[in-house]
């Protein structure tokens, strides 16, 4: 009886305890560091930029531009590099689930056994003892360690803050695939320009080497108007080879990022088309949102938050660890000395059975 007594004072004593020592947490918590940024732009007086917040989620639709709007649409789904970084997204998430749950017992195990149990006839001291019997036993296992320093909660902050940089990741790739993509259209589109002016100046200019060696023939001008002609029109000839290369080198550089053919960008681009318009006035917000809008600031943050949780995880595993293990389970032998095939257990599930 003072035996039970003593097991339950110590048990309300270590209890409050570990409630108490579990509030505490070792390391720096992790404060937001401040940026000064300027009040508001060095041009805000320029009629065409205004200073009201915008939905800048999709601000290549300002062009009006259906082919672009198709392309990032197909980039957005087949970008290899993104389709990575989405994956890492899932990984970060498990990743808190495992953190999330190193907060409950670490160890639980479930086990149960049923044994057959053969003692030799010949054995030394065997007289009056059950030659064969059945055991059964079934038990549950379980260790706490407790989180007395916040090792574990700090990790949950660490894994969080991974979580929140993937998905800056993602947002950083993703900016930075749709502008890629938009740019090199906008290079396709320009070279298609350059080309079609291009082809009219050589016409035009043969033309004029026409009108040029009819007027030398009939003596109205020199040979040397027909050479300047003739050298102008050779030289407008040489800048197209190159117009053509480049604008083969942007279509191939379209394709790796839709992660498609190359054979399969021109059905998509279509055929040449004008350079999309510029709008005329430009939302851009304030400063502090610019830099609010840049997942490549939001990521350098969170990987900071990680490594600030990271220093509490290290300083907790400078202190004792405490653990609370626990074990319950049935146990029972059935007290026949007879052999059989079955074997009546139903003992096992008794109070008398409680280990």
């Amino acid at each position: 009886m003072l035996a039970n007594t003593f097991k339950w004072s110590l048990l309300f004593v270590i209890f409050p305890l570990a409630l108490l020592l579990s509030g505490c947490m070792v390391g720096p918590d992790f404060v937001k560091p401040d940026a000064q940024v300027e009040e508001g732009w060095l041009q805000q007086h320029n009629q065409k930029i205004k200073s009201e917040p915008a939905d800048l989620s999709e601000w290549w639709s300002v062009f009006n531009d259906p082919v672009l709007d198709n392309l990032i649409e197909i980039a957005s789904r087949q970008n290899l590099d993104l389709q990575n970084a989405g994956l890492r997204i899932l990984e970060a998430r498990a990743q808190l689930g495992i953190a999330v749950g190193f907060q409950y017992p670490q160890t639980q195990q479930i086990g149960g056994e049923a044994n057959a149990n053969q003692l030799s006839e010949n054995a030394p001291n065997g007289a009056g003892a059950d030659k064969f019997f059945y055991n059964y036993q079934l038990g549950f296992d379980a260790a706490w360690e407790l989180d007395f320093w916040g090792r574990f909660r700090r990790g949950v902050e660490s894994a969080n803050a991974s979580l929140y940089t993937s998905l800056a990741d993602y947002d950083d790739i993703l900016v930075s695939l749709i502008a890629e993509v938009a740019r090199t259209y906008f290079d396709i589109r320009t070279f298609e320009q350059r080309l079609v002016f291009a082809r009219e100046n050589v016409v035009h200019q043969e033309d004029s080497l026409d009108i040029a060696a009819a007027r030398f023939e009939f003596g109205a001008e020199s040979e040397l108007d027909v050479s300047q002609a003739k050298a102008l029109l050779k030289q407008t000839q040489a800048t197209i080879p190159p117009l053509e290369a480049s604008l083969r080198q942007a279509k191939n550089a379209l394709a790796i990022l839709l992660g498609i053919l190359p054979t399969e960008v021109q059905d998509i681009l279509g055929p040449p088309k004008p350079i999309p318009t510029v709008p005329i006035e430009v939302a851009v917000g304030i400063p502090a949102e610019l830099l609010r809008r840049r997942p490549d600031i939001r990521l350098a943050e969170f990987q900071a938050a990680v490594q600030s949780a990271q220093i509490g995880i290290a300083k907790a595993d400078l202190y004792p660890s405490f653990s609370l293990v626990g074990s319950i389970g049935l146990q029972s032998s059935d007290k026949g000395g007879v052999r059989s095939n079955s074997a009546d257990f139903s003992d096992l599930f008794t109070s008398g059975g409680i280990t």
